[in-house]
């Protein structure tokens, strides 16, 4: 997976192939079908391994709104770390390679049931939304935002400037307004009172 992450970061998503995994690792491409059988489930594992990278070094010890942040925060870093490989993370969207995280995210999410999943979902969309906007802007060498005149957009160049500069200092924040939302909207719920 390495050597294929390898290819992707220098060549692009469409320059990975067996033979160019066998390449990088001196090796007879038919000796790889050995642990894939075709292109595609390589792409699968590919993105499987992006997944597990985002999981590294996050504590089961933080809360569940801390926990989710450090989640979400860590598959932007990761996302944007392996921009040419950002597209796999549509195609294998992560509940269809690991739903485990999801069981797990919901043992001591602090909401009503009946609002868990519209939660879960809102955050993980945020986060994919704007990790691939990002990585896009990257691989094809766009600015986040062009430049404009700013006598002419004069509100837009105000919010620019008083905005967090750091890209990740802004993404927690959106992500901490969101569950400011959630609380305001939903509630939260005790584990004395019916959240196991």
């Amino acid at each position: 997976m390495a050597a294929a992450l390898e290819v992707i970061d220098r060549d692009g998503l469409e320059a990975l192939s067996v033979q160019a995994v066998a390449r990088v690792l001196k090796v007879a491409a038919p000796s790889l079908y050995y642990h894939f059988k075709d292109k595609d489930e390589l792409l699968q594992l590919v993105a499987l391994e992006l997944l597990r990278q985002v999981g590294k070094g996050t504590s089961r010890e933080a809360g569940w709104k801390d926990r989710m942040i450090g989640l979400s925060v860590s598959t932007l870093r990761v996302i944007l770390s392996h921009a040419n490989a950002a597209p796999l993370m549509l195609r294998f969207f992560p509940r269809q390679l690991m739903l485990s995280p999801y069981e797990n995210s919901l043992s001591d999410n602090p909401y009503p049931v009946e609002h868990q999943l519209v939660i879960v979902e809102a955050i993980e969309k945020l986060t994919y939304g704007t990790a691939l906007f990002a990585a896009a802007a990257e691989t094809y060498h766009l600015p986040a935002m062009p430049a404009f005149d700013a006598e002419r957009y004069p509100r837009l160049a105000r919010a620019i400037a008083a905005a967090p500069q750091d890209p990740l200092a802004a993404f927690e924040e959106s992500l901490r307004a969101l569950l400011d939302g959630f609380d305001a909207r939903y509630g939260l719920v005790t584990r004395e009172n019916g959240n196991a």
